[in-house]
């Protein structure tokens, strides 16, 4: 099991440089295999960080996946559409989103990874190499665009995403066919909590299970002294200590501990010190 905190984990666009509009700190929590179909990065980023204003990108899709859960502040999918702080927002592979705007109050828990389809997910080092070459070609990135000029002269403009993505795989995007018309907007207040009739204490919140991979998401309630067995899943999970405390092999840790398993590795206990609520995630399965 690995585990991190936002307190020791490094910002992404000062390992990768930002393509995007703005100045806004995205500290990587967890990580997972490179080159995996189901690799994956957690991001958190929280109210101020840096941010001297909003983050903004353009409208653009991806073949990746996401899930993004507001914890407070202001976040634009679209021109018209806002997800409540307390909401979480899935974001289906090829379903189009943006323009997108990322308040400097905006806390948030961001997911990203490989999406059914099994085109996977860049690693940072990928991106960064692919944003180097690049820049190593005469073109440049601004307000979220990369811009190059062709052997005739003709001035081109493509997302930044997709030019990164492009470069970093070697070849054209493919976007595969959307397997759902639009984002999903969850608002996690409307679910009710369940208990799990096998672990005493043990309450969740399933807010839904996505694709053919089964990809998860939702959020478990520990009672005090209460044990949660986790990592039992064919494909790597994940857990956010969202508030309280929790115990692992006799090492507390403390709120906002973000934790992941591989598919590989056996199942381990987690235990309540205190009343505790945690963020789930089970990544595809392949």
């Amino acid at each position: 099991m690995i585990t991190n905190t936002p307190e020791d984990a490094n910002d992404y666009h000062k390992v990768v440089t930002d393509y995007r509009s703005g100045n806004r700190v995205s500290r990587m929590l967890l990580q997972g295999q490179e080159g995996a179909p189901n690799n994956y990065r957690l991001n958190f980023s929280e109210e101020g960080g840096g941010s001297s204003g909003d983050w903004t990108t353009p409208r653009h899709r991806h073949t990746k996946e996401q899930f993004r859960y507001i914890l407070s502040g202001d976040y634009h999918i679209t021109d018209t559409d806002v997800v409540p702080a307390g909401w979480v927002a899935y974001f289906p592979e090829s379903v189009y989103y943006g323009p997108q705007i990322k308040s400097k109050n905006l806390s948030m828990l961001t997911l990203q990874f490989g999406g059914a389809s099994g085109g996977g997910h860049l690693s940072p080092r990928q991106t960064q190499k692919a944003i180097e070459t690049l820049l190593a070609r005469g073109g440049k990135f601004e307000n979220g665009i990369y811009t190059w000029i062709d052997d005739q002269g003709k001035r081109h403009n493509e997302d930044a995403a997709s030019a990164t993505e492009a470069e970093a795989w070697g070849h054209k995007m493919e976007y595969p066919t959307p397997r759902y018309q639009d984002i999903i907007m969850m608002n996690v207040e409307a679910f009710s909590w369940v208990k799990d009739p096998d672990a005493d204490g043990v309450a969740r919140k399933m807010l839904g299970s996505f694709t053919e991979r089964d990809t998860r998401y939702g959020l478990v309630r520990l009672n005090k002294g209460a044990t949660l067995k986790f990592g039992v899943e064919n494909a790597p999970e994940i857990l956010f200590l969202k508030e309280g405390t929790v115990t692992h092999d006799n090492t507390p840790y403390i709120k906002r501990t973000a934790f992941s398993t591989d598919a590989d590795e056996s199942p381990t206990d987690i235990t309540a010190v205190e009343p505790c609520e945690l963020v789930y995630i089970k990544l595809p399965t392949f």
